[in-house]
């Protein structure tokens, strides 16, 4: 037998068998002890709780505190505070770069609204003074060294490829070149600024009566001819409801007379009907009884009208013949 003392692993696996084994024998014990003692494990939690929100509510104010003694000794002392951190930036170099980056990164939000309201209040001298930090960045030998992929190139050169022939296409046309330019994100953000402050200024009534004056009156037949157009398109949409809904239901009806109908024309030498068109015809002539615009309702005159009575015909299998 050996004298050796058992290992922390020996022992560990001992004691995991030990209390598998007990928990093994006591399957129950757990959830009646919390059954017993649940009003009394509710009350630890919550003073334990309690006391951890009081010791961060403590912390926090601690720390507050001493962020406003520093605040108020930096703006008593400005020179002082600017050796200091001047002296803190050469000793520790690498640490005062991690501070600036986790301010940033804590800040971000913050840092870049604060940007987008300077460049929206003057996009011009934004523009200059990105102009200067990469002249400055050239000038200390910062200048990016990226050149595109081959995978890249092709797609430059495709898309210029593209706008020429949009081009070409648009002077064959007789349209004038295109007048598009860019817009620095900056410009954009001032405008977009200007717009909804314009937008959402309260006229005054002399102001609404002096913006009135400037508009000219729509003339007449135009209001005419669109309150025409929306009558019809209402007349339209309602027969094509009442006919859909008729032809759901005499489907079956409407084609066996379409059938015979052919049949006598065929045996008169004449052509037959389409089978396709002719039933949803006869529902749109029946949908149409009563209306008295009913002309608007045609093929000829309506392309909804003419696409709906041609709904069969589309479905219709390719290669099948009529």
């Amino acid at each position: 037998m050996s004298d050796a003392r058992p290992s922390d692993e020996e022992r560990a696996a001992r004691l995991a068998a030990r209390r598998k084994a007990w928990n093994d024998a006591h399957p129950n014990y757990y959830v009646e002890y919390r059954e017993r003692n649940r009003e009394d494990i509710r009350r630890k939690n919550r003073d334990r709780e309690r006391q951890r929100t009081q010791r961060a509510r403590e912390e926090k104010a601690h720390r507050q505190k001493g962020i406003d003694r520093a605040k108020a000794w930096a703006k008593e002392h400005p020179e002082e505070r600017q050796q200091a951190r001047e002296r803190y930036k050469q000793k520790h170099p690498d640490a005062y770069k991690q501070a600036q980056r986790d301010y940033y990164y804590r800040n971000r939000d913050a840092i870049a609204e604060r940007r987008r309201a300077r460049e929206a209040a003057d996009p011009e001298k934004a523009n200059e003074a990105r102009r200067r930090a990469v002249d400055r960045a050239r000038a200390a030998g910062r200048d990016s060294t990226w050149s595109p992929t081959e995978a890249q190139r092709a797609t430059y050169r495709e898309r210029e490829n593209e706008a020429r022939r949009l081009a070409r296409r648009r002077a064959r046309a007789g349209l004038p070149e295109r007048q598009l330019h860019r817009v620095h994100a900056p410009e954009r953000r001032h405008n977009e600024a200007a717009a909804t402050a314009f937008f959402a200024k309260k006229r005054s009534g002399g102001d609404v009566a002096r913006i009135r004056e400037q508009d000219e009156p729509t003339p007449p037949e135009l209001v005419h001819a669109l309150q025409e157009r929306s009558e019809n398109r209402r007349v339209v949409r309602e027969i094509l409801a009442i006919a859909d809904e008729y032809f759901a239901v005499h489907e079956v009806e409407l084609r066996a007379r379409v059938a015979e109908v052919s049949r006598a024309r065929f045996r008169g030498g004449m052509l037959p009907l389409d089978v396709y068109t002719e039933p949803r015809r006869n529902a749109l002539e029946f949908a149409s009884r009563g209306y008295f615009r009913a002309n608007v309702a045609s093929p000829t005159s309506s392309l909804e009208v003419f696409r709906w009575l041609t709904t069969d015909l589309a479905k219709r299998k390719p290669g099948r013949s009529l």
